[in-house]
């Protein structure tokens, strides 16, 4: 059996990722911040007492990476982080003023685009993908 690139689903799955993350990325350029920094930003919104460790789960990513991000979130003023009494080795990580204004801002364009993107597929289709990933989940 010949092998093709477009019948892989690593492929298919970094290509749809990728067209996903380039429109997303487009889209808040005028904000000035990445779709993975505004995931970031949605996360320790709404995952109370969140930590870098939590965040590199939730987003798929190594520590590294998280760290780097948190970083030039804060460079942007967009994040604090502070030392956690209780735990010499963890942050508290909060959103500031200006993070809270960038996430309400941005929220009706992703928004949009989440609902353009689940349009494209019946409910059936929806729960079908969602067990699919689920599988492939390394």
């Amino acid at each position: 059996m010949k092998y093709a690139l477009k019948d892989s689903i690593a492929y298919r799955l970094i290509r749809s990722s990728n067209s996903v993350v380039y429109t997303l990325n487009k889209a808040l350029l005028p904000y000035e911040i990445a779709i993975e920094q505004r995931a970031t930003l949605e996360i320790i919104k709404f995952e109370p007492d969140v930590n870098q460790t939590k965040i590199a789960k939730l987003l798929g990513k190594d520590k590294a990476t998280i760290s780097r991000s948190l970083s030039s979130l804060e460079k942007k003023g967009l994040i604090t982080r502070v030392n956690d009494a209780n735990n010499k080795r963890s942050n508290k990580i909060s959103l500031t003023k200006k993070g809270e204004e960038i996430l309400e801002s941005t929220i009706s364009s992703v928004t949009s685009f989440r609902e353009e993107l689940r349009s494209k597929i019946s409910e059936e289709e929806h729960e079908m993908f969602f067990n699919i990933l689920d599988k492939l989940e390394l």
